[in-house]
């Protein structure tokens, strides 16, 4: 890390105006070294494909910094590191190639009147990064950027202005990615004393394009826009009213989509216990010839009885619309609800938590034509989970699953696997793909539309929690129930859901076991999970974690079974002062219908320094197989590098 001029200037006392004042930082030779092999087996009877590759990366760093005439005036950094890059490549059946190019690594920084309201920076970065998108899946990613940020940082509406241009390359043998965007931000905001009120704008525009060889090529314009405004009325009420507009399209795609939603919100405190919430909100959205539009209203109050209880209470109501070509269905909604949330020590070793929520609704559908569109539904997509789409009869073909920025559309089979459960459609993340455990996604299907109809709903969800010796043990439940009456020409989902656990932690160990029964008209499923975790320190300068879980659904109705099993451990040890190792290694085993996957990863470092020399030694394993599918890699990774300063 370079240091900064200023923070120097300043220890010293003020600068003397100078034409020019240098500050060398890092000044170094290294090299890099690696080789990869990659072996791909595919198909009955196999066949056999051999990548190889081999890196040699000499070079020299060095960083300066320093100010021009006075650091107020201008400031810099720049750290580079320049030398030669030599590749040899080899396939196995295939042909061998050898390449040499120069090697160019830079970070600069540049701050023009760093002091005054109307600063400019500007920026440059090319660099060499890995991505972890799971533990099982780490890729290499080369990228460069450069740009600027201007504006003007005093008077009532102080504003930013930024652009940058990015572009990326990720490094898969298999499946190599490259990436591209230019972006405009705009930020303003607005703080006034008045009503203590504040106004704030986010403005993007974003050109991207994005290439996944053998498998997609996307590119679009999106657009983001965000106006945020909060104001404190005054009165014996304390109103806090908030206003938000929210805008979101991608343009110039194969799949236009635009979102628009538009809310109120208003707090009124009635007395230092009771409170009462008013929201209205208007959202439409857009994806190629399908759109669908909501108004929706909201009043909730609620009620802090005594410091460990809350009440609550809601009525509410929306009108949806939704068309695509030769179909329509408009929806109305309307209920009611109440809530209740209990917590309280009852002795010294015992927490108890209480938690329901109850609704009551009624809604009125009706219904044209023969398919439904839907735009943009969310779900989390976390290993263990059990994700379905909401409605049933879903046209697989149409399924289409983005990131929230819409601007990677994820590939059936590699990122993702759809399975038919009966009426309904479960959509898993897969290892090793590029959805990281725990994402959230929107996602673009159709599915049949159902007929006219009116019906009433009936929801409750209950959960209950027991702490013992301050979290030494736990018990918990959850319950979930939604019925209805009316609706018999109608597929709706009725489900009885009950889950237990139990978790335990002590110390560097915590473990866990939950149990969960689904019970349902459409899917029933039932659902086991263990989990074990630890982290620990056997000796000085040792630091060892485990992590271990096991899953596993059953759906009854239609006799499938899915069972994962994961085991991921690291180790870190100060071997001497001068030697430090990093072993870490983790297996991953899925079982589905006509889906098996096995993964195997196991790293190991070396890190040693002495003076001004240090070496740096990896080495990767990667083992992967499906059905008559399979692949493994070896990565040796060799850096030894100089410092003269």
């Amino acid at each position: 890390m370079l240091s900064s001029a200023t923070s120097r200037v300043g220890a010293a006392g003020p600068a003397k105006p100078q034409p020019l004042h240098l500050e060398w930082g890092e000044v170094y030779l290294q090299t890099e070294a690696q080789y990869e092999r990659q072996s791909q087996r595919a198909g009955t009877p196999s066949v056999s494909l051999v990548r190889e590759q081999m890196l040699l990366d000499p070079a020299v760093g060095m960083g300066v910094s320093g100010w021009l005439y006075h650091p107020n005036l201008m400031q810099f950094q720049l750290a580079t590191e320049l030398g030669l890059d030599w590749k040899n490549s080899s396939e196995t059946p295939g042909g061998a190639s050898s390449t040499g190019r120069f090697l160019q690594r830079y970070h600069g920084s540049m701050d023009l009147l760093d002091q005054k309201p109307y600063a400019v920076s500007l920026f440059g970065d090319k660099d060499m990064t890995y991505r972890e998108y799971d533990f099982f899946s780490r890729v290499r990613v080369d990228s460069e950027s450069y740009g600027g940020r201007a504006g003007y940082t005093a008077g009532s509406v102080p504003f930013t202005v930024s652009v940058q241009h990015y572009e990326e390359l990720q490094e898969d043998p298999v499946r190599p990615q490259s990436f591209t965007q230019d972006t405009l931000w705009v930020t303003a905001q607005n703080q006034r004393r008045l009503y203590d009120g504040h106004t704030r704008l986010n403005y993007n525009l974003t050109q991207f394009a994005r290439r996944d060889d053998g498998y997609s090529n996307q590119q679009g314009l999106t657009q983001s826009l965000n106006l945020l405004d909060s104001e404190n009325l005054g009165g014996p009420l304390d109103p806090r009213f908030t206003s938000l507009l929210n805008y979101n399209g991608v343009a110039q795609t194969a799949q236009p989509t635009e979102k628009l939603l538009m809310q109120e919100y208003l707090r009124l405190r009635h007395t230092p216990k009771l409170e009462s919430f008013y929201e209205y909100a208007f959202d439409t959205t857009s994806a190629g010839l399908a759109e669908a539009s909501t108004h929706a209203g909201h009043a909730n109050v609620a009620y802090q009885q005594t410091p460990h209880l809350m009440l609550g209470g809601d009525v509410h109501g929306s009108q949806t619309r939704a068309a695509s070509p030769g179909s329509s269905l408009d929806t109305r909604d309307y209920g009611i609800g109440a809530s209740a949330q209990y917590s309280r020590p009852m002795a010294s070793w015992v927490t108890l938590t209480f938690g329901d929520d109850v609704r009551v609704d009624r809604e009125d559908r009706s219904a044209s034509g023969t398919v439904q569109s839907i735009i943009g539904e969310q779900h989390t997509l976390a290993d263990g989970s059990v994700t379905m789409l909401k409605l049933p009869a879903v046209n697989e073909a149409s399924i289409h699953v983005w990131d929230l920025s819409r601007t990677t559309n994820f590939v059936n089979n590699l990122d993702y696997r759809i399975t038919q459960v009966g009426a309904l459609t479960q959509i898993q993340r897969l290892t090793g793909g590029h959805i990281g455990d725990g994402a959230l996604v929107v996602v673009d299907y159709s599915a049949g539309l159902q007929d006219s109809s009116s019906f009433d709903t009936v929801a409750n969800n209950a959960s209950f929690r027991v702490d013992l010796w301050r979290g030494l043990l736990g018990f918990y439940s959850r319950w979930s129930r939604q019925d209805y009456r009316g609706g018999e020409v109608l597929l709706l989902r009725r489900l009885d859901d009950k889950t237990v656990g139990v978790d335990a932690a002590w110390r560097w160990f915590r473990a866990g076991a939950e149990y969960e029964i689904f019970e349902s008209n459409i899917a029933p499923y039932e659902r086991r999970r263990l989990f074990q975790a630890a982290q620990f320190r056997p000796v000085a300068g040792t630091d060892v974690s485990l992590n271990a879980d096991q899953n596993w659904t059953d759906f009854n109705q239609n006799h499938l079974h899915q069972a994962s099993y994961g085991f991921i451990t690291r180790c870190q040890q100060r071997l001497t002062s001068h030697l430090s190792t990093t072993v870490e290694g983790g297996v991953r085993l899925e079982r589905g219908e006509s889906f098996d996957g096995d993964f195997a990863t196991c790293r190991a470092g070396l890190d040693w320094a002495a003076g001004k020399l240090t070496v740096k030694l990896e080495y990767e394993f990667n083992d992967e197989s499906h059905l008559t599918d399979s692949q493994d890699r070896n990565y040796v990774f060799l850096r030894v590098r100089r410092d003269f300063r």
